[in-house]
């Protein structure tokens, strides 16, 4: 055997040798990453992150891993995905149901529109908040059970803060103050007059008393009891005002 011959010989064999050794130490690698990820999964799974433990028994579930390993894996991750909840979240406003909505989920971004898909949580408490333009940002917390599955978690948006109506008094509103306060101050001054022409015509009384009775001019006679009659007609409508007044107060503030 030539010299040459020798050497190529040699060179072929060692570069044989370095290929398998690379192969070997690569596959040592691949299998070292996939048992890694099978045992943060498991870790994972008992702290109750189910969502960071699927991504790592995805990972080790491919064809790069080794059979024994990937089986396993490919059995967690079945049974994890049985018991990981899921929530479908929804938004509402005064025409309905809107999806210019971005959900922020325990403050992480989970979705940037409303498309009636479930999302996969961990369970647990949460808080969801809803973010739409102009809109106060409405925050709902739930608590997502273990094999729940497409959780509706809602929010309502009000009226836009700009244009958030202003409340004004309606006519029934004004009219409840008014008209009691008018039907009152008519009483009242009715009450007055009436005691005044009282007073009055019993000051006329004592007069004539004391100076004509009983054979008093009949002009003095008849203007005493026009002054009763007025005052008795005053009084009447005095007490009937102030009556209304209180009547149409109950009435209006019942309405």
């Amino acid at each position: 055997m030539s010299l040459n011959r020798s050497f190529s010989l040699a060179l072929a064999l060692a570069t044989t040798l370095a290929t398998a050794t690379a192969h070997a130490e690569g596959d040592a690698l691949d299998k070292a990453a996939c048992v890694a990820s099978l045992d943060r999964a498991q870790s994972l799974q008992g702290t109750k992150k189910l969502r960071e433990a699927r991504s790592s028994l995805v990972a080790c579930s491919s064809e790069a891993c080794p059979g024994l390993v990937r089986e396993d894996c490919a059995r967690s991750l079945v049974s994890l995905d049985g018991a990981m909840p899921s929530a479908v979240f929804s938004a509402v406003a005064e025409t309905g149901d809107v999806t210019d909505v971005r959900v922020l989920l325990d403050g992480d971004l989970v979705t940037e529109r409303l498309d009636g898909k479930s999302i996969s949580v961990d369970p647990g408490e949460h808080v969801a908040r809803f973010v739409r333009g102009g809109r106060q940002p409405i925050e709902v917390r739930f608590v997502a059970r273990e094999g729940e599955k497409n959780r509706l978690v809602a929010a309502t948006f009000g009226a836009p803060r700009s244009l958030a109506p202003t409340p004004v008094r309606v006519e029934g509103q004004r009219r409840s103050a008014v008209v009691p306060l008018i039907l009152a101050g008519t009483g009242v001054a009715a009450l007055g007059a009436g005691l005044g022409f009282r007073l009055k015509a019993d000051a006329d009384a004592d007069d004539m008393r004391r100076t004509c009775a009983p054979s008093c001019d009949p002009s003095a006679r008849d203007s005493l009891s026009e002054k009763l009659a007025l005052s008795n007609v005053s009084l009447a409508i005095g007490l009937g005002a102030l009556a209304a007044s209180g009547i149409v107060w109950l009435v209006d503030s019942n309405r």
